[in-house]
């Protein structure tokens, strides 16, 4: 009996050692994957991005909304430009709600998916992809039992993914989408823990909105790629100033002293508009950056548009109010 378990326990120690070997060996190529990935762009041509006069940001799904919407953890926004309404993720549901949340809010807000011209999908996340459902079946949904039809619907992906009357377009490179209004293309990177034990490399696409008179406004789904990252991929692709960020940075509970040198690559920027999504950074950060941007910081609330344009530039142009 003894000699079975030590036959046991050495066994075990052996596939133990294996897999943190295996494990960290895939993470080391991933790590060395999204090096590669990112030194690709480091002589990219400036993409010509054209210019918008106006930049609308409804958030349709996060953490935090207005009485009588529904929110929770993922991110959904609508953004409206002179010439293009587009869907950026598609947020989550835990319930797998038919209509999904999302759905609901957008009735209760009178938007139509008929008004939208193309969607973005940032990255490969059931939070951004319409739920856990969909995410584990390499797909994604508006709603939480059926797949609308998106047959009419450009739909840019950052990751191979499928959808039943639609063909998805993989937009590894910088994609020009309407005047002023553009992708980042991929920037890969490490998937935090646990993710990255089965998938250790990642990848995510922000847009780039270009208003006139203004500069380069960055929507982002998580930031996973780091706020580094994204300004440095940004910088290399658009010949136009970046002036502010939107969206998903990914620093949970993080302490201030921690963010200091996060904060100050923003206020490098001199921004125009810093606002985090609440679905992935804690109230304390949300808090600390309002306190770091007092003229340039908004909330990011479903139900409450951000309104961006050369017009409002001189006039608490990060502020928004309630819709």
């Amino acid at each position: 009996m003894k000699k079975w378990l030590r036959r046991l326990a050495i066994g075990s120690l052996v596939v133990l050692v294996l897999f943190i070997g295996i494990t960290s060996l895939r993470l080391v190529l991933a790590r060395y994957q999204i090096n590669k990935d990112r030194q690709a762009f480091s002589s990219a041509v400036p993409l010509n991005i054209g210019e918008t006069s106006s930049l609308e940001i409804l958030p349709l799904y996060e953490n935090a909304g207005l009485p009588g919407l529904l929110t929770g953890h993922g991110v959904s926004y609508l953004i409206r430009t002179d010439d293009a309404t587009i869907l950026f993720d598609l947020g989550d549901n835990i319930m797998a709600e038919s209509p999904s949340p999302l759905l609901q809010n957008m009735h209760e807000l009178g938007v139509s998916l008929d008004e939208v011209d193309e969607i973005i999908i940032s990255h490969r996340h059931p939070d951004h992809l319409g739920g856990q459902s969909w995410w584990r079946t390499g797909t994604f949904s508006l709603d939480g039992l059926t797949q609308p039809s998106l047959e009419n619907i450009p739909i840019y992906i950052p990751e191979e993914m499928t959808y039943p009357d639609a063909a998805p377009i993989l937009s590894k490179m910088p994609v020009s989408l309407s005047d002023g209004v553009a992708t980042t293309g991929v920037i890969s990177y490490a998937q935090p823990f646990p993710v990255w034990l089965a998938v250790p490399k990642g990848d995510e696409q922000a847009l780039a909105v270009n208003v006139s008179g203004i500069g380069i406004i960055l929507i982002t789904g998580c930031g996973h790629m780091g706020l580094e990252s994204l300004l440095d991929r940004a910088e290399t692709i658009f010949d136009v100033p970046i002036v502010g960020v939107i969206g998903g940075l990914h620093y949970g509970n993080t302490d201030i002293a921690s963010l200091q040198p996060q904060i100050q690559l923003l206020n490098d920027l001199n921004p125009v508009i810093v606002a985090l999504s609440p679905h992935d950074s804690g109230q304390a950060v949300l808090d600390d950056f309002e306190k770091a941007f007092p003229e340039a910081y908004t909330a990011v609330v479903v139900g409450q548009p951000i309104h961006i344009s050369a017009d409002s530039a001189t006039t608490n142009l990060g502020k928004s109010t309630p819709g």
